[in-house]
C-alpha cells in the first residue's frame, strides 16, 4: 500500500492525499502546514483540511490565520466539535475570551465526551474567576480523561481559587505524575507552596516559570551565563526585572542585598522604573531594557533571587523618593483638608501577560466602590490611578503630571497613606515604607500568604481580604472603619 507521499507522486493535486500527508506530520505542525494549506486550496468546500489547517496554525502561534481557517471550517461543517474547539483556542489566544467560552461550550454541546473541549472550557472559566462552574467542569474533565495532565492541572487551579490548598497541591502532583516536565504545572504548584509559606520548595518550583510557553521572564540571550548562586563577592551581576511593575518593585530589593555582600550590581528594567530603581542602595547602574549593558560576569532574572539567595531581605524602605519633588507635593497637599490618602482602584487592563489580563477583573474595583471613604469629612482622596477618570468620586487627580514611577513615588511620599488594590501602587507604597491598605481578592496572590492581615514583605502594609469571591462589601467596610478610627 502506498503512503500518502508516494501516492502524491502519482496524484499531486489530490486534496485527500495532501490532507493525509499533513496528518502524517502531526507531530511537526510547521512541516504539516503547507500540506494542509494546499489541500484547503484545492478543496475549498471540504471542512477537514480547513480544520486541520486551523489546528496547525494555532500550534505555531498564528492565531489570526487560525481563526480565519477555523471559521471557514465551521461554515462548511457547523456541527464539527473539533472545529469549534479550535475556534475557541484561536479566540483565546487573541484575548477574545467571551467568544472563546461560547466556542468551547458549543464544542461540548456537540460532543459531551470531548475531553479537550472540557479542559479548555473549565480552564477559561477558572481564569475568568468563575470558580464554581469552572471547578465543576474541571472535575468532569478528570472523570472523562484521568490520563490527561491538563485535566488535573485545571482541577488544581480550581481548588486553588477556592483556597483548598492541600487538595490543590494533590491535584498538581497527579498532573506532574503524568507530565513531570510540564513547566506550567510546576509553576502553578509553586503558587500553592508559596501561599502555604513553604518558601524553599515554592521558590524552587517557581524557577519553572522560565520554561513556560508564556515566556514570563523578560530577557534576551546573553553570552555570560546565569548566576548559579553562592558567594557573589567580586562578581558583576546583571539583574533583569520581570513580569509586571509590581513584581519588579517587590524583588528589586535583592539587588541591594547582593551589593552588601560584595557584588557589583547592574539592574535592567522598564524605562518607567529606571529613575526610581536608581535609588537602590549599592546598585552601580540601572538601565532600560533597550540599553546596552556594560560588561558583566553573570545574568539573573530578579524573581530567581529568593531561590538563589536563600533568604528574604526585610529592610524597608529600600526605595526613596526625590526629597525636593516630595516637598513640592507637600506644599500643594497642605492646602487640602484632612488626611491625604492616595487611591489606586484598578490594575492594568492591558498587561503584556495574558494571565495578568485575565486576573484584572477580579482584583480591580471602580471609583464608586470608595464613595463611603470619599464622603468622610476627615479625608481627601488623591488619585494614583493613571489614565482613568473618577467622575463619580470626589478625588484630586494630578496623575497627568506623573511621567514615571519616580514622579509617583514623590507624590506617595507626600501623602499620609495609600489605599490600593493588588497592583504596582501597593508595592510602591510598601517599598517606600508608606502606610498602605491593600484590598485583596478572595484567592489572594501567593505573596500575601493565607489568613493574615499583614505581610513580611512590607511591614507598613495591612491587607483587607474578600470573605467570598467577588464580594468587596466586607473588606471595604473594614477599610473605612480602620481609616476612620486611626
Amino acid at each position: 500500500m502506498l503512503t500518502p507521499r508516494q501516492a502524491l507522486a502519482v496524484l499531486p493535486d489530490n486534496p485527500a492525499l495532501l490532507n493525509e500527508a499533513g496528518n502524517a506530520l502531526s507531530g511537526d505542525p510547521s512541516a504539516a502546514l503547507p500540506w494542509f494549506r494546499r489541500a484547503a486550496h484545492l478543496a475549498p468546500d471540504q471542512p477537514e483540511p480547513h480544520a486541520n489547517l486551523s489546528a496547525a496554525l494555532l500550534a505555531i502561534e498564528r492565531p489570526d490565520e487560525a481563526l480565519s481557517a477555523g471559521m471557514t471550517a465551521l461554515v462548511l461543517a457547523p456541527g464539527n466539535a473539533e472545529a469549534w474547539n479550535n475556534l475557541g483556542n484561536a479566540r483565546f489566544e487573541l484575548r477574545d475570551y467571551i467568544p472563546a467560552l461560547s466556542a468551547f461550550r458549543r464544542a461540548r454541546a456537540l460532543h459531551p465526551q470531548f475531553a479537550d473541549a472540557c479542559i479548555n472550557d473549565g480552564g477559561l472559566r477558572l481564569d475568568l474567576g468563575q470558580a464554581e462552574e469552572g471547578g465543576r467542569i474541571s472535575r468532569l474533565a478528570v472523570a472523562l480523561a484521568p490520563q490527561l495532565p491538563g485535566a488535573w492541572n485545571n482541577l488544581g487551579n480550581g481548588l486553588l481559587l477556592e483556597c483548598r490548598l492541600d487538595e490543590s497541591e494533590t491535584a498538581f502532583r497527579r498532573a506532574l505524575a503524568l507530565a513531570p516536565d510540564d513547566a506550567q504545572i510546576h509553576f502553578n504548584r509553586a503558587a500553592v507552596l508559596l501561599k502555604q509559606g513553604r518558601m524553599a520548595e515554592g521558590w524552587r518550583e517557581y524557577e519553572w516559570r522560565r520554561r513556560t510557553p508564556a515566556a514570563l521572564v523578560r530577557r534576551r540571550a546573553f553570552d555570560p551565563p546565569d548566576w548559579p548562586g553562592g558567594d557573589p563577592a567580586g562578581r558583576t551581576l546583571l539583574i533583569s526585572t520581570e513580569q509586571g511593575y509590581g513584581d519588579a518593585l517587590q524583588f528589586c530589593r535583592f539587588a541591594s542585598w547582593l551589593a552588601e555582600r560584595g557584588a557589583r550590581v547592574l539592574v535592567r528594567t522598564d524605562a518607567a522604573l529606571v529613575r526610581l530603581l536608581s535609588t537602590l542602595a549599592g546598585v552601580e547602574t540601572v538601565l532600560a531594557f533597550d540599553d546596552e549593558p556594560p560588561p558583566f560576569d553573570f545574568h539573573l532574572p530578579a524573581m530567581s533571587l529568593p531561590h538563589l539567595c536563600g533568604e528574604m531581605p526585610v529592610a524597608v524602605p529600600y526605595l526613596a523618593a526625590d526629597p525636593a519633588a516630595a516637598a513640592r507635593w507637600r506644599e500643594r497637599l497642605a492646602a487640602l483638608p484632612g488626611r491625604k490618602i492616595g487611591l489606586a482602584w484598578a490594575g492594568n487592563p492591558r498587561p503584556a501577560q495574558r494571565s495578568a489580563h485575565l486576573l484584572d477583573s477580579r482584583r480591580s474595583l471602580t471609583p464608586g466602590h470608595f464613595a463611603a471613604l470619599g464622603a468622610y469629612d476627615g479625608v481627601t482622596l488623591v488619585s494614583l490611578q493613571k489614565h482613568a477618570g473618577a467622575e463619580d468620586l470626589p478625588v484630586i487627580d494630578w496623575t497627568a503630571e506623573l511621567a514615571d514611577f519616580a514622579d509617583t513615588a514623590a507624590l506617595v511620599e507626600a501623602l499620609d497613606m495609600v489605599v490600593s488594590v493588588d497592583t504596582s501602587v501597593a508595592h510602591l507604597a510598601g517599598a517606600l515604607g508608606k502606610p498602605v491598605c491593600i484590598l485583596s481578592r478572595f484567592d489572594g496572590c501567593w505573596r500575601w500568604l493565607l489568613d493574615r492581615d499583614d505581610t513580611p514583605w512590607y511591614p507598613t502594609a495591612r491587607l483587607f481580604r474578600q470573605a467570598r469571591p467577588g464580594d468587596w462589601e466586607l473588606p471595604l467596610r473594614m477599610l473605612v472603619k480602620h481609616i476612620v478610627t486611626l
